[in-house]
């Protein structure tokens, strides 16, 4: 155990130190309920990486979830379990830790906004998906927390269901005393958020999660992954309906009718036509290879799809400096200026060249003066509902989100986009250090370390307000080891 560790502080390095035979190498991520690094086995330093999931609390029945889940459901879909103990803290505590495979890949919705994918692509890696449910079912486990930052997929194209800690197998200990089990409220079917709402002054009820359950929320997943949106509220004025009307995903997008029939149908509201993560498989895996042309053809956003041949990615916005008009996406996201121009009146102006300078001038300071007028506006109104935006109601949980590590609560906040940001609720955390940040090592005592620099930790708690960036639940600031230049610009 390494000496600048003293006692078991879920935020301080555990890198170098040995867990069990395992010797730390990284920390890679943390949740709610544990700390994710990357190990190796100690004195083998040709061994391969996996991945060491920690326990920030000791006694946490949600790792012998795992340890058993991963044990008993073997699939190419699952991460390969390793090994599983104790690790004792200085202070007598006594955390459990679970070994598995590390699987190095996108999150769903990284995967889906990399490049531009296909409906075969998506088919592919919906077969993968399924056949890991369907092993875990078989067994008559559920995972309970399927959602798109629970898969990864590698750039092989493999597709694993991580994040087994909160499911379910016959004679499991409870988790919670909730009437809903843990799980994140967007992808909850609509029977269940119904039960939850009619028994919510039941303390005793509680809500057997069914194979049905994962399956709708893979759709769920996967509806958002190409369409960039959540599903309808079930909630209005303040009752949850029990069913929902889902639109077709080809009202947003340009996927492939066979893909979209697939995810109807996981989204009805009746289960038993939601079928079986079995079948599911063996028919995603079929269409993958049978489908027609069609399922070649990009995914994109419906509006746009008519207006260009290259079509329009999904962006985070976290290239994008301004938000675009469908008219300039179109424009925008043309390969080729050749086919812009077929399209486009042809007129001939002549004008003195000083004049034509000066008249461009004039139009870029006022379009420059709209928008920023614009990007102050948006800051003090509330915007129209976008692509990756999460509704509020989505956001307020009823029961523990689900998650043990790896992004485990990004899953309720919806990733950065290329338009105004709200001011004052939470700053997200850059893709890459800030100029002049300070690299590792940092300071246990006083900092963390993420995106391979360190941030220091705030006393308040989020929201962190426009100065700060919330991270594992905490709210830090760069560490810089010179003053940072003002700037005007979104991190």
């Amino acid at each position: 155990m390494s000496d600048a560790v003293t006692a078991f502080d879920p935020h301080a390095s555990l890198v170098g130190s040995t867990v069990g035979p395992w010797l730390i190498l990284e920390r890679l991520d943390s949740g709610s309920f544990g700390i994710v690094y990357r190990a190796r086995r100690a004195g083998h330093p040709d061994s391969p990486p996996v991945v060491v999931k920690m326990a920030r609390r000791p006694k946490d029945p949600r790792f012998e979830r795992e340890v058993e889940l991963l044990q008993h459901s073997p699939h190419p879909g699952i991460p390969r379990f390793e090994d599983s103990g104790l690790w004792a803290a200085p202070d007598g505590q006594r955390y459990p830790y679970v070994v598995m495979e590390l699987v190095e890949g996108f999150t769903l919705y990284d995967w889906f906004r990399a490049r531009q994918r296909a409906s075969r692509e998506v088919l592919q890696v919906l077969a993968q998906v399924a056949g890991a449910l369907a092993a875990a079912h078989a067994r008559g486990a559920v995972h309970r927390d399927v959602k798109g930052d629970n898969i990864r997929v590698t750039s092989e194209g493999r597709a694993v269901l991580v994040d087994w800690g909160s499911g379910w197998f016959a004679g499991a200990r409870p988790l919670t005393d909730t009437t809903a089990p843990p799980g994140t409220s967007a992808y909850r079917p609509p029977e269940q958020r119904f039960f939850a709402w009619i028994s919510r002054k039941d303390v005793e009820a509680r809500w057997q999660a069914q194979p049905t359950d994962d399956l709708y929320s893979l759709g769920v997943a996967f509806f958002r992954m190409v369409t960039g949106l959540y599903l309808p509220s079930l909630s209005e004025g303040g009752e949850v309906a029990p069913t929902r009307e889902v639109p077709p995903p080809s009202d947003y997008a340009t996927l492939s009718r066979d893909l979209e029939t697939l995810l109807l149908r996981l989204l009805s509201n009746e289960p038993e036509k939601r079928g079986n993560a079995e079948a599911l498989a063996r028919e995603a895996a079929a269409l993958a290879t049978t489908a027609g042309e069609a399922a070649d053809m990009p995914i994109v956003p419906t509006t746009s799809a008519e207006a260009t041949d290259s079509g329009f990615s999904f962006s985070a916005g976290d290239e994008d400096e301004e938000e675009l008009s469908d008219t300039d996406r179109v424009t925008s996201t043309t390969s080729s200026t050749s086919t812009e121009e077929e399209h486009r009146p042809h007129r001939e102006l002549s004008l003195p060249p000083l004049l034509s300078v000066v008249i461009a001038a004039a139009v870029g300071g006022l379009l420059v003066f709209l928008g920023w007028e614009m990007h102050r506006t948006a800051s003090q109104q509330q915007a129209a509902p976008q692509p990756w935006d999460v509704p509020h109601e989505e956001v307020a949980q009823f029961a523990p989100d689900a998650g043990v590590g790896e992004e485990v609560l990004s899953s309720v906040h919806a990733p950065p986009r290329a338009a105004a940001p709200v001011y004052g609720l939470r700053l997200p955390l850059p893709k890459t250090p800030l100029p002049g940040q300070r690299r590792p090592p940092c300071d246990p005592d006083s900092e963390m370390m993420a995106l391979g620099a360190c941030w220091t930790i705030l006393v308040k708690k989020p929201p962190c307000g426009s100065s700060g960036y919330e991270l594992d639940g905490l709210c830090v600031i760069a560490s810089i080891r010179e003053p940072l230049q003002p700037t005007s610009d979104e991190p």
